[in-house]
């Protein structure tokens, strides 16, 4: 892999040369303003922004990724190629309105000029639609603190509850991204949804009352994406369609408390699967067979922990799940004309960190799953095991960050890695360099996205008022 890695990036050396120059050249430019250099000034006591009401931060960040291996016929893209030169805009507003509550508004716009090149690729309009231009609100919410012991927020929201990495057991309110897999952290794939939290606290426990609306489910690559997860069944003539839920409301509870060294939480929830599953198959007999994917309606129970002792920090997750739409092996794929069969799973987390060594955090995490009641029909085995391991590492006075991770997937699925590299050059400006590298079996369902890997470089310029 890593021969054809090489290969592959020098096949496209004009490309990232390009980019490289791009990014380094500015640090000459920047120099000549003295924009790094120690400037002297006096701070007036009297200074008017002391007392603005508002924070404003941002970052504008420019993004040029490779393909360094060919995804394949059944994707747009089929060669080596630039697959992203994509330029962002994040702005986060956060102020006070009324008496003491507070109020926060961002969002992110995206324009990628790759699909504006003429490199011989011939992108699916649901391709260009979604991508080369597209805006996101995010964050949309008022809260307040009362005094006591109620808390309440209201809007558009991240609910990040659980403490596994790799395993929905008990984080499950917040729809993904999954425009690509395993491309970025979990902190960066959570989308906000449309929430109203009630919290309230008393003595060492908090209590949590969620109720979300319309809250959609996760993003998804559109047609002739290389992560488009339909395109097996396309390619067969199959037609895709989409429903939206019969139940647009989800309702979540959590209790979690404080121990003397580590947190305890159990959580609760009625919802829909983030996840598409099948949900009727008509039109058989024909040449294109209509297949209606959904959101199931699911229950779930679970409980989370952590404990510190010295440099360890231990962590776990047991969740029952109610419901759950499984997907069928190939075989049976016509055999469920209904939707898929719906099972009960018993979910686990255990994971472990380690942070003796210095500026080096190591995490280890393995998770299983266990279906009641398998049968013969089922993709997954009836105890499925996946493992994650995580090293976070700075230097240069925390100006470099560097991130390892390795997966192995469920079911024997693959394997992904991932390695990134982050360089603080100053407050403001950041350069980064990610690598990341897909391996699945024949019969995996990953198998199509075996050759999506990819090497990417960014700059970031961050801001603040």
């Amino acid at each position: 892999m890593a021969a054809n890695a090489v290969k592959c990036f020098s096949q496209g050396r004009y490309h990232l040369l390009l980019a490289f120059l791009t990014i380094f050249c500015i640090r000459p430019s920047l120099a000549q303003n003295d924009f790094f250099n120690a400037i002297d000034v006096e701070i007036e006591t009297n200074d008017s922004r002391a007392n603005e009401a508002f924070s404003l931060i941002g970052w504008v960040t420019q993004k040029v990724s490779q393909g360094i291996e060919r995804p394949g016929v059944l994707f747009s893209r089929q060669d080596r190629n630039l697959n992203k030169i994509e330029t962002s805009l994040f702005a986060q507003l956060d102020t006070a309105i009324g008496k003491g509550f507070g109020f926060r508004i961002s969002g992110k716009a995206y324009h990628d000029e790759v699909y504006r090149l003429n490199e011989g690729i011939d992108y699916s309009s649901d391709e260009t639609n979604e991508f080369r231009n597209r805006f996101e609100v995010r964050d949309f919410y008022i809260e307040k603190q009362y005094d006591n012991g109620f808390y309440f927020k209201l809007g558009n929201q991240i609910l990040a509850w659980g403490l596994a990495e790799y395993s929905r057991v008990t984080d499950l309110i917040n729809t993904e991204d999954q425009y690509t897999f395993a491309q970025q952290d979990l902190e960066d794939i959570r989308l906000q949804v449309p929430a109203a939290l009630l919290s309230y606290s008393t003595g060492e426990w908090t209590f949590d009352g969620v109720i979300t609306y319309r809250a959609n489910k996760n993003y998804t690559a559109p047609i002739g994406d290389e992560f488009d997860q339909f395109v097996a069944l396309r390619q067969a003539g199959i037609t895709i369609e989409r429903t939206s839920p019969d139940t647009e409301e989800e309702f979540f509870f959590r209790a979690s408390t404080h121990l003397s060294q580590g947190d305890l939480q159990f959580v609760a929830g009625e919802f829909n699967n983030n996840a598409l599953s099948l949900e009727e198959i008509t039109a058989v007999q024909s040449v294109n067979p209509r297949f209606q994917y959904g959101q199931n309606r699911m229950r779930a129970f679970g409980v989370a922990a952590n404990w510190a002792d010295g440099s360890w920090l231990y962590f776990g997750e047991l969740g029952l799940h109610l419901d759950k739409a499984v997907i069928p092996n190939r075989d049976s794929i016509f055999r469920q004309l209904d939707g898929w069969d719906e099972k009960d799973q018993v979910l686990s987390v255990f994971g472990v960190e380690y942070n003796g060594f210095r500026n080096l955090l190591l995490t280890f995490e393995l998770d299983s799953t266990r279906t009641k009641n398998h049968d013969e029909f089922m993709y997954a085995d009836k105890n499925q095991t996946s493992f994650g391991a995580r090293l976070y590492w700075t230097a240069m006075n925390e100006k470099l960050t560097v991130v390892a991770v390795r997966n192995e997937l469920a079911n024997d699925a693959g394997q992904v890695s991932r390695i990134s590299a982050d360089y603080n050059w100053s407050d403001a400006v950041e350069v980064g360099l990610l690598w990341v590298d897909y391996g699945s079996n024949r019969d995996s369902i990953f198998y199509n996205f075996r050759n999506n890997d990819i090497l990417q470089i960014h700059l970031r310029y961050n801001f603040q008022n």
